[in-house]
């Protein structure tokens, strides 16, 4: 009988133990998850046949903000979104299309999550591997995540343009900041919270908001990593992206960070960049309106 009671005794205080190692340690990155929120945020413009299907495949079983920014659609884009009753989903209305860099400035607004994701509403993404996107933000290991295609798959042919201007892009990238992003145009991302006053700030509304966001990121010397995802060809509709556009804006983006890189003096910046600036979007606007 004592030494079932001294057995007994050893195995209570075993488990006192282990409930205030457990009190003590670290919450996993699992724990971490749980208990955050999580702002996904769509930019949307006639997508009628895919914005329900993408939406309804997002993960139910984390805290989710679903917010959609309706940039102007002509279609029935809104209306396949009203006849989702299983989740909350907040639209956000532009009477005119903005453009891409303006329909997400307008969701990081209303966000009001720990962790922002970016999904594109055409159903090439995959919302499945969200969770996959926002783990490396969970364990600390990344400012900003970008979901890849070059380290994961695609099922479709990429025109040789794009891969040609990401490669542009990577390598500017990596000789101003140091950090390698190849699916540098993908627009499914996560990131902290504290980055988005940030990228509300940025002035460029269309796609090359994509490259500034990158550029804006790394100039704060924040973690950026890729992570492979699974990218799918589009099945419905056709991209409405204007090459020779996004090429000058991107380069413009280019130009002016580089120069507020290696400027000799932030006086001298403070006076030219801003001018600079403006007269390369005069140029850019000048140069698609007459193509």
């Amino acid at each position: 009988m004592t030494e079932k009671i001294a057995m007994n005794y050893q195995i209570l205080q075993k488990n006192s133990t282990l409930q205030e190692e457990e009190r003590n340690s670290p919450p996993s990155s699992q724990d971490r998850l749980a208990n955050s929120l999580i702002s996904i945020v769509i930019p949307l413009f006639n997508e009628e046949n895919s914005i329900k299907k993408v939406i309804e495949r997002i993960p139910n079983h984390y805290h989710y903000e679903i917010i959609v920014i309706d940039d102007g659609s002509t279609d029935n884009s809104v209306m396949k979104i009203k006849e989702i009753n299983s989740r909350i989903i907040t639209i956000i209305s532009h009477e005119k299309n903005k453009g891409y860099g303006a329909a997400l400035q307008s969701g990081f607004r209303k966000a009001n999550g720990d962790i922002i994701v970016t999904l594109d509403s055409d159903s090439q993404h995959k919302p499945e591997e969200i969770p996959n996107l926002i783990e490396p933000i969970i364990r600390n290991e990344a400012d900003l995540v970008i979901g890849s295609r070059y380290l994961g798959s695609y099922n479709y042919k990429i025109p040789l343009f794009t891969k040609f201007g990401e490669l542009i892009v990577k390598t500017c990238l990596k000789q101003l900041y140091g950090q390698v992003v190849g699916n540098n145009q993908s627009g499914f991302r996560a990131f902290k919270r504290d980055l988005l006053t940030s990228l509300i700030e940025i002035d460029n509304n269309g796609m090359a908001y994509t490259t500034e966001l990158l550029l804006k990121v790394m100039e704060k010397k924040r973690r950026v990593i890729e992570i492979p995802i699974i990218l799918d060809s589009r099945i419905y509709g056709s991209s409405d992206v204007k090459l020779f556009k996004i090429t000058l804006s991107i380069l413009s983006c280019i130009i002016i960070y580089s120069l507020n890189r290696f400027t000799i003096t932030r006086f001298v910046l403070k006076k030219i960049i801003p001018k600079l600036n403006t007269v390369l979007k005069i140029i850019i606007g000048q140069i698609t309106n007459s193509s």
